[in-house]
């Protein structure tokens, strides 16, 4: 494999050779930088190690984004902002269907490469992050080909927005929003989490081989909180959209106040989950691996996992037994080829909240159902023992807070009505995952207090992204294409 050599003298595989890189058995240090007005940004000083989530090693190297380079990126949006915005309908859609091609023929590359950088499984990124991109960028499609702009609703293009976003399934997230705001006429500068750099990789590659215009998307890839700030205080940025932790977005939305007197800016915050699912059947085979998976895929760090789990008292033995059963069997995934739903755990936060609240619960003699498989020293660094707890008296850190590792929660209810009751004392309300026979699942849906409640299937099996109340949401949850975030809305009477 032949290697190049990057501006501050390290050698990494040219992008032809990524999945061959991911691959080997000895992995090569590659540097992945900022992509701003179609040309890579380094920033010398400033290089951060990504770390492979299976086994520790250093995988490969960022150069993290300043100030400097945050600021060089939006005023250069900002610039070709006055030109796109005057483009045609016609000239957004054939933008899209090169990015749409792309996406199609490179599919099995990207998902690759997203699920070695995230620590999920392949087939798991690729359908649910590679493919619902995919999907979003269709109905984007769609609603562009029925749009008729010549009514008495007039939309105008808002201006330079930041995009945000969270490491898990980064390029889904990212998706979800890039492809409407392009197709309303605004240019975009993302901000790419640290925990995923690989995905500003395919972002930069993207932009190169659909040949997307320069200043039309920005990629800033940083853990350089001034670049966050500015990324929503900047007088150019006209809306931010935001996904992320709850602490994160609390300082986003002070941010946004701070500067209130001088400028209102459009927000949207996507933030803060702990998703109820509920069971009001027996363990059967097509209810309990599809639960399973809604809580081990991700290991509780995904913003779709479920959090709590609550069973009809009649059937609690059933759950007890089969999740125990299913546990004792359970080894930690070696690759993003391995099926197993044990998968790493990235954040050193997480490996902290796991440890305090475990020790609590074994203080609280709680029941504790817990992988039996016995890490190594080394898996110890990637992987904690998925956990299930019931009857902790004394954490409502468990049951209302973010948790982001695998410690969850079984409840036991006699009635169905009690879920709601028990559920929504939550903080969050994302989304909830109802399992069992669907005209019995009305009520309960009826009354829990989620943005979306999705029946007998797992929140991340549908494409594009879901509104929330509670704190998981805030702002303008609208993701048309034309509609209050990414379009300014004139009507003519």
């Amino acid at each position: 494999m032949t290697l190049a050599r990057d501006p501050i003298g390290r050698h990494y595989p040219p992008e032809k050779d990524l999945v061959f890189f991911l691959n080997s058995p000895k992995l090569i240090k590659m540097m992945i930088h900022s992509f701003i007005n179609r040309q890579e940004s380094v920033s010398p000083s400033r290089v951060v190690t990504k770390k492979n989530p299976y086994t520790s090693e250093n995988q490969h190297q960022f150069s993290s984004a300043d100030l400097i380079q945050a600021v060089t990126a939006i005023q250069q949006s900002q610039k070709f902002f006055s030109e796109y915005r005057q483009s045609k309908l016609d000239e957004r859609i054939q933008l899209l269907q090169k990015i749409k091609t792309y996406i199609e023929e490179n599919k099995l590359k990207l998902a690759r490469l997203e699920a070695q950088d995230q620590g999920l499984h392949f087939e798991f990124v690729l359908k649910y992050s590679i493919e619902s991109a995919l999907s979003s960028l269709n109905e984007v499609l769609l609603d562009l080909a029925s749009t008729n702009l010549d009514g008495a609703q007039k939309y105008s293009p808002v201006g330079v927005i930041s995009l945000i976003t969270s490491w898990n399934l980064s390029f889904r997230v990212i998706s979800e929003r890039l492809f409407p705001a392009i197709a309303a006429g605004n240019t975009i500068v993302i901000k790419v989490s640290s925990m995923s750099p690989v995905t500003a990789l395919i972002l930069k590659e993207m932009i190169e081989v659909c040949d997307l215009p320069a200043g039309l998307i920005q990629v800033l890839l940083s853990n350089d909180l001034e670049v966050k700030k500015v990324l929503v205080t900047h007088p150019g940025v006209k809306a931010i959209s935001f996904v992320g932790q709850l602490a994160n977005a609390s300082e986003v939305m002070k941010l946004v106040t701070s500067v209130s007197a001088q400028q209102f800016k459009k927000i949207q915050i996507a933030s803060g989950t702990k998703n109820t699912a509920a069971t009001i059947g027996e363990p059967s085979v097509d209810v309990f691996m599809p639960i399973m998976q809604s809580f081990l895929q991700g290991q509780g760090q995904l913003a779709w996992n479920s959090a709590r789990l609550f069973m009809l008292e009649k059937n609690e033995s059933l759950w007890h037994d089969r999740i125990k059963e299913f546990l004792n069997h359970l080894k930690p995934a070696e690759s993003v080829e391995d099926p197993s739903l044990w998968t790493p755990v990235l954040k050193e936060e997480s490996y902290k909240t796991f440890s305090e609240i475990n020790a609590l619960a074994v203080q609280d003699q709680a029941r504790l159902i817990k992988t039996e498989f016995q890490l190594s020293e080394k898996q110890k660094k990637c992987f904690l023992p998925v956990t299930f707890t019931q009857d902790m008296s004394n954490c409502s850190t468990l049951q209302q807070d973010q948790v982001m590792s695998p410690l969850f929660i079984l409840s036991t209810v006699k009635y169905p009505f009690d879920i709601q009751k028990y559920s929504n004392v939550s903080y969050f309300g994302l989304a909830a995952h109802l399992w069992g026979e669907p005209e019995k699942l009305v009520k309960i849906a009826d009354s829990l207090e989620v943005g979306r409640v999705f029946k007998n299937k797992w929140s991340v099996q549908t494409f594009g992204a879901s509104s929330a109340v509670k704190q998981s949401g805030f702002g303008l949850q609208d993701y048309r294409t034309f509609g209050d975030f990414f379009s300014n809305v004139k009507i003519v009477t």
